[in-house]
């Protein structure tokens, strides 16, 4: 369903091709076939009018999927009208009910509204049902709450898993010593797989902190983050300003 709709055109004429039988399924009863097509319906024909039934029929038959589909409708306006407490009810029965997007998508709905604890409790078990995102809204939630340790663990898992932002918090609490431990190297180490990761917006501020770090630092921390001919690159940018 990506692929289709970032264009590319083996799979959506694939999609196309699979859209009557997904159908016939949905109106048969196949609960998995309702959740799909309400998802096809809403992320690839971009028609949230026609997806809401679909996400409804399988909400009522208790579907944590649609439930939280069918929440993600209402809390934004899509082909229902907007209702922020029916979304928060159906976030929460998802969740309830384990669905890990539900878990995330309640906990920013709790965001400044309820106890910081039962916030970090729904993201904890968003971020271990495999929500990326979770780990570096948690992050920020420990952060705020002065919990840095944690908080700093957080945003090395999201960038662990791929995550420019968590890259990028993880590089400036190491440059800045936040959570008792200041490391240049691990600090450049993440603002470099940042910029590989296509993020280059940290690109200025690596520059700027490997100026004060020597040849090997900064070899060393392309080693870690995978990218030794990054780390050669910047040892070349940095030795004009010596």
């Amino acid at each position: 369903m990506d692929a289709a709709s970032e264009g590319d055109p083996a799979a959506a004429e694939a999609l196309r091709e699979a859209l009557p039988s997904l159908r016939s399924a949905a109106e048969a009863g196949d609960l998995e076939a309702q959740e799909v097509l309400g998802g096809v319906l809403l992320e690839w024909e971009e028609n949230p009018v026609e997806a809401a039934p679909w996400f409804r029929r399988a909400a009522e038959r208790g579907s944590a999927v649609g439930k939280r589909s069918l929440a993600y409708l209402y809390v934004n306006g899509l082909g229902v009208e907007q209702d922020a407490a029916t979304a928060e009810r159906l976030f929460r029965e998802a969740a309830d009910a384990g669905d890990a997007y539900a878990q995330f998508n309640l906990a920013r709905m709790w965001w400044g509204e309820r106890d910081p604890q039962a916030v970090a409790a729904l993201l904890r078990a968003a971020a271990q049902g495999g929500v990326t995102d979770a780990y570096v809204v948690l992050g920020d939630l420990l952060g705020a709450m002065d919990q840095d340790t944690e908080a700093l663990d957080c945003y090395l898992r999201a960038a662990r898993a791929g995550d420019d932002r968590g890259m990028y918090v993880a590089a400036c609490w190491y440059r800045e010593g936040r959570a008792g431990r200041r490391d240049t190297v691990e600090a450049l180490r993440w603002f470099f797989a940042m910029i590989e990761a296509g993020n280059a917006d940290g690109l200025h501020e690596a520059i700027t902190m490997a100026r004060g770090m020597t040849d090997e630092e900064i070899r060393r921390a392309g080693e870690l983050a995978g990218h030794p001919g990054s780390a050669e690159a910047m040892v070349d940018t940095v030795r004009k300003y010596r």
